[in-house]
């Protein structure tokens, strides 16, 4: 009987209508990131890693890392219709000396999408927060947030930016301390209020702005913009 490898769904994001991404860790030492054609497993055989592992065809040897699940036209049955080793895109502005590989972390609660609890040995196992693309469309605002924490380096606005995290020699993104005394309520949105103290979270939209005029408008707007009850932009209270 042959050897199965150990596989382990990190994240997936699942279309019963259309293509499903999962990213898998296999063997605990190599990542890979399997599409799967539409019509052929339901989303919660998809979402639930167990159930996943038991109905995708065997993995196909050989050193790859990215493969399609489709539908055999012989039999109708699932199987890989390729699998092939891509240089997927990474964070290209990597502007702090500290880098992690993702197979060093030991990954904790989930906070958010893409954003975790973890731990680390290089920093002394303390509770950080790893924020990273689970698939490759997401690099873009890893690289945004990547440059925005450049910009608010030392200037105590958002969380210390601790190092870039990769996966097979790429950065997918980031880690950073994690902000104690956290609600629920407070990740949820672009600041956290604790101690009396707002630090900024979220930037994969920030840009630089050097109109004085609109700056001084969305400054003058704050008070407003705070009280919303819809909930877009406003603060928690921890």
């Amino acid at each position: 009987m042959d050897n199965q490898p150990k596989i382990e769904l990190l994240q997936a994001e699942v279309d019963e209508n259309d293509q499903s991404f999962s990213r898998l860790l296999v063997d605990g030492r190599s990542i890979k990131y399997i599409t799967v054609e539409p019509g052929i497993y339901s989303s919660e055989d998809m979402c639930f890693g167990p159930s996943l592992v038991s109905i995708l065809p065997k993995l196909p040897a050989g050193d790859w890392n990215d493969g399609l699940v489709a539908k055999d036209a012989k039999d109708d049955q699932p199987h890989f219709a390729y699998c092939t080793l891509i240089q997927f895109p990474g964070v290209q502005n990597t502007w702090h000396r500290t880098y992690v590989n993702y197979l060093e972390l030991s990954i904790g609660r989930k906070l958010r999408t893409g954003i975790y609890e973890a731990k680390c040995l290089l920093f002394d196992d303390d509770i950080i927060v790893a924020k990273f693309a689970r698939f490759p469309w997401e690099i873009q605002c890893m690289e945004n947030e990547t440059t925005a924490y450049q910009w608010i380096s030392g200037r105590n606005i958002g969380p210390p930016f601790l190092g870039h995290l990769t996966e097979n020699g790429r950065v997918i993104g980031f880690l950073m301390e994690r902000i104690t005394d956290e609600s629920d309520m407070g990740i949820q949105i672009d600041f956290l209020v604790h101690d009396s103290k707002a630090t900024l979270i979220d930037f994969d939209t920030a840009q630089k702005c050097d109109d004085r005029n609109l700056l001084l408008q969305e400054f003058e707007n704050l008070t407003v913009r705070l009280k919303d009850p819809s909930g877009r932009g406003g603060g928690g209270l921890l």
